[in-house]
């Protein structure tokens, strides 16, 4: 089904297109409307439609205008719907390639022919994306149509892996990103790639199934190294390994999950992100502390952190007066986490300035001014751990509830965090450790029992179904269903399960 946005500064119009056109048998619905230019714009951003009905002249910016702005953010095709005639504005239309600039009043007959042309128009523009055939084997493949043998490019290896990466920019280009995968090489193997609008997806295929191991450990130095190169702009996730093209689908589920969650998280999760404490910089050490000092199980890794914490601001070699400034810096960020987690310092300190600042700041070494920090940490501990159990249950309502309210729309972790007012990672931990469930987990269990509840009561279509629930890609919601359920939607709603 295709969607459409109206555009027109008189409500009427909008009105008079919305109920009278037979939108049902024009395989398309609305999805929103604006009286503005402005208003329009931030709306067809959020909404992706696949068309857009706009008027010439409104207030915030007229229709030629908005769709200059979206012409590089949007893939949607434009009809102009104008009382103006003047050859000047359907010059400028038709060289922004409009399908048609349709003159008011119009019968409602040419429009919908007009819908019909610009239905036609985008099919044609979103299949001219996929530039071979082996685009469009590799993606049949992953929608998990089915494929013969015969001409497979994936026939002739024997193990894969699917990789997503997703830029964090949506109006920047993947073709920098692109260019630079095209160069990688697999022994025994290949790097197919598809691109999307803000979005690459790799699969890897090796012929040698003993060799995959290799192949998954290069791809994947290659993509901390791209990472870095084009400055964290982008997040991935990586696939399970799979014996045969038809169970792709299933490697590009889990590749889907994993980025998905990196984004929902702000934060790039690889298979070697344990170790990756050892390589940051001191900064970064502090501020992993910082997230670690107050909700760490064991006395010993608090103690572990610090230690390593001192030994890098050693190795700085700095004068003392800049470690004494950075190690002071350290403890009111130590503070700050305190504080965002549960309530003002003074309550488990009378007087902050005497019993902590002054004696770091007359410290004679660095060791003097670790065992005051190590002292202060514990303390803060004690108050916490003393006080858990109300916080903890407090917070964990106030977060299921946001999650509640917000199963529509896009959840990442810092919006979380900036509604309940407390450090993202203090969330993540608190929710696991009070639950015993990944507060990702949590989110996708609550949206699929949404998603059973309008299969079963609802005549959504299931597209919408899908976006009721948070996910604007239905194929992707279909697997993800499937994977929770062990049902495919439609199977779910005629209650063949």
């Amino acid at each position: 089904m295709y969607t459409v946005f109206i555009v027109d500064d008189e409500s009427k119009v909008i009105n008079g297109l919305i109920k009278r056109i037979q939108w049902d048998r024009l395989d398309a619905c609305v999805i929103g409307y604006a009286q503005n230019g402005k208003e329009a714009e931030e709306k067809i951003l959020e909404l992706k439609p696949n068309i857009v009905i706009t008027d010439i002249f409104m207030p915030g910016q007229t229709g030629l205008q908005l769709m200059e702005n979206l012409k590089s953010k949007c893939d949607a095709v434009y009809i102009i719907f104008s009382a103006y005639s003047e050859f000047e504005y359907a010059r400028e239309a038709m060289q922004m390639d409009v399908v048609d600039y349709l003159i008011k009043p119009m019968n409602i007959s040419e429009i919908e022919e007009t819908i019909k042309k610009a239905s036609q128009k985008y099919r044609y523009q979103k299949a001219s994306h996929i530039q071979n055939e082996e685009e469009y084997q590799l993606q049949n493949i992953l929608n998990g149509n089915e494929i013969t043998t015969e001409n497979n490019i994936l026939y002739q290896y024997e193990s894969f892996f699917v990789i997503q990466l997703k830029l964090t920019n949506i109006s920047a280009s993947v073709d920098p990103l692109a260019a630079k995968v095209r160069t990688w090489t697999v022994m025994e193997g290949q790097v197919f790639l598809l691109k999307g609008k803000n979005r690459l997806t790799l699969v890897i295929a090796q012929k040698d199934a003993y060799m995959i191991s290799n192949a998954r450990k290069k791809i994947i130095h290659n993509l901390e190294q791209l990472h870095s190169e084009f400055e964290n702009s982008f997040f991935w996730g990586l696939g399970c390994i799979v014996d045969s093209p038809m169970m792709l689908p299933k490697s590009l589920l889990a590749a889907e999950e994993m980025q998905e969650y990196c984004a929902f998280s702000l934060s790039q999760i690889t298979e070697n992100s344990k170790s990756s404490m050892l390589s940051t910089s001191v900064s970064d050490q502090i501020k992993d502390a910082e997230n670690l000092l107050l909700i760490v199980e064991e006395t010993t890794e608090v103690q572990n952190i610090l230690q390593q914490i001192k030994e890098n601001i050693q190795l700085q070699s700095n004068s003392a007066g800049i470690i004494k400034a950075q190690t002071i810096d350290f403890v009111y960020s130590l503070r700050k986490q305190f504080e965002m987690s549960y309530e003002d310092i003074s309550v488990a300190f009378t007087d902050w300035n005497s019993q902590i600042i002054c004696p770091l700041l007359s410290s004679p070494n660095l060791d003097y001014m670790f065992d005051i920090i190590c002292n202060f940490i514990f303390q803060l501990r004690e108050y916490s751990a003393s006080h858990h159990d109300g916080y903890s249950q407090r917070y964990i309502a106030r977060i299921k509830q946001y999650i509640l309210d917000n199963l529509s729309y896009n959840i990442n972790l810092n919006d979380l965090a900036t509604e309940i007012n407390r450090n993202p990672s203090y969330i993540s931990y608190i929710f696991k450790h009070e639950t015993g469930q990944n507060l990702f987990d949590f989110i996708t269990q609550e949206r699929m029992k949404r998603a059973k509840h309008l299969l079963k009561n609802t005549d959504l279509k299931i597209l919408d179904v899908a976006r009721e629930c948070g996910y604007e890609d239905q194929s992707y919601f279909s697997q993800v269903f499937k994977k929770y359920t062990g049902s495919t939607a439609g199977s779910f709603r005629k209650g063949e399960v």
